[in-house]
């Protein structure tokens, strides 16, 4: 994994990082050729800073923040076309055969995230109450969401996932204050009810991912994404993310069933087709879904797992039905590549961003903050985010303090002194134990196990 390879590289000064702000709004847009050279600039400067071992600086940053994936670019992969020859050998040359192959592949759905949708998605977790927590990202692509965090969402702890290797470092200079982990989020191991918040612009596509925890739901790509994060996310807290319209509106209920009793949806915004057009260079319909935890299961289903037709007769969920002032254009039936679907065609007399704005001011709901008990305003203040590396409900040690994990945040704990050093004792047993524990099944020699047997005892 991505962690044993840091172990051995010279270690990196990061005493002056810095995350990367985005500030522009014409993000990923431009030419086919013009993106092929911007991510190959990008390309050879992340080499050259990974060649010295340093972390980006912040000129650096701005060149690597160009970087927009090969999503439509696969002609640069095809060697029969003769117009992008000379793109052709220059990323032969340029990246390993592994590289290569995982940058082909990314042409199928490296579909970037246009600002609007960005800012619109925080603006609304700002208005449902979101100042500061752990957010996790579960597939960053170079990381825009992170770039637009809004200036009063600062102090919050990023946690970010990307499958491909050359984004995943682009990620990590562009954001080394963020936990970035390079792989596929079915591989990563985050505690459950960690996060107060997943947002992101989940991968589409008809394939699965294995994953033992979900195999038997038989999820699509997007809809496991949803799946995870609502399990990652601590009730109370609230996945936002960008989904193929299918999640809503596939004849099937399974995954809306599946969604609805462990989750609340505050509200849902239909993407026109066009949405995605400028980066991506493909027409889909999508959707924006926010969901609030549940902290239990519950069996009533509510309106919007079901289908229904709208006035047109155009199949869609009984929600967009309902609610059609959160479409952003109009349903139409057009030809596809499946025969006959339905599509949201823009409304181009306003601007996506204000149609956006209003959208969001009809999503009802907030995320519920992170509860104490009543007498414990003095050391509520002085909580801190939750740590991966900390059991749910149990106690920890931070800078000579005891403090107990729930969910999302760590707290102080009030007792008295020789209450809190029984504690620091019994943690430090309980972690030497899990220590040799590890040792004796990692099978490791004798004369190790037998210092650690001695260090416990």
């Amino acid at each position: 994994s991505g962690q044993d390879v840091q172990k051995s590289e010279p270690q990196i000064d990061r005493s002056h990082a810095v995350n990367f702000r985005i500030t522009e709004d014409a993000l990923g847009i431009g030419g086919a050729k013009e993106k092929f050279r911007r991510n190959v600039e990008a390309i050879r400067t992340l080499e050259q800073i990974e060649s010295e071992s340093r972390l980006a600086t912040p000129e650096e940053q701005k060149i690597l923040s160009q970087y927009v994936g090969w999503g439509g670019l696969a002609d640069a992969f095809d060697e029969s076309k003769s117009a992008w020859a000379g793109e052709y050998r220059e990323l032969k040359e340029l990246l390993s055969d592994a590289e290569y192959a995982s940058a082909r592949e990314s042409t199928l759905n490296a579909h970037y995230t246009s600002s609007v949708i960005i800012k619109a998605i925080y603006d609304a977790m700002e208005r449902m109450g979101f100042s500061k927590g752990n957010i996790l990202e579960p597939a960053m692509g170079i990381g825009n969401f992170f770039g637009m965090l809004p200036e009063n969402m600062q102090e919050s702890r990023l946690y970010g996932v990307e499958l491909d290797g050359i984004t995943g470092r682009i990620a990590r200079q562009l954001y080394p204050n963020a936990d970035v982990k390079i792989t596929g989020f079915e591989k990563t191991d985050y505690p459950n009810d960690f996060f107060d918040v997943a947002i992101g612009n989940v991968p589409f596509g008809q394939y699965k991912v294995a994953d033992r925890a979900y195999d038997k739901h038989n999820f699509l790509i997007h809809d496991y994404f949803f799946a995870k994060a609502l399990d990652k996310v601590r009730p109370g807290g609230v996945v936002a993310f960008v989904t193929s319209k299918g999640t809503m509106d596939k004849k099937s209920p399974e995954v809306r069933k599946y969604l609805a009793q462990r989750a609340e949806l505050l509200g849902a915004i239909r993407l026109p087709n066009t949405a995605f057009k400028e980066n991506a260079g493909t027409e889909v319909t999508s959707d924006i879904l926010f969901l609030k935890k549940r902290d239990r299961v519950i069996d009533t289903l509510p309106d919007w797992v079901y289908l229904c037709e709208n006035e047109d007769g155009i199949a869609m969920n009984q929600y967009f039905a309902d609610h059609p002032e959160m479409i952003m254009g109009k349903m139409e039936m057009v030809s596809g590549q499946f025969g006959m679907e339905a599509t949201c065609t823009p409304d181009t007399a306003i601007p996506l961003s204000k149609q956006l704005e209003k959208a969001i001011s009809h999503i009802e709901g907030s995320i519920d903050e992170v509860e104490f008990d009543e007498l414990d305003d003095e050391l509520a203040r002085e909580d801190i985010p939750a740590d991966p590396g900390v059991k749910n409900y149990s106690y920890t040690i931070v800078d000579e303090r005891v403090y107990y994990r729930e969910n999302s945040i760590m707290k102080p704990v009030d007792m008295s002194e020789s209450m809190q050093e029984r504690i620091k004792g019994m943690v430090g047993i309980r972690n030497c134990t899990q220590e040799l524990i590890n040792l004796q099944l990692e099978e490791y020699p004798d004369t190790v196990i037998k210092e650690k047997q001695k260090e416990l005892n």
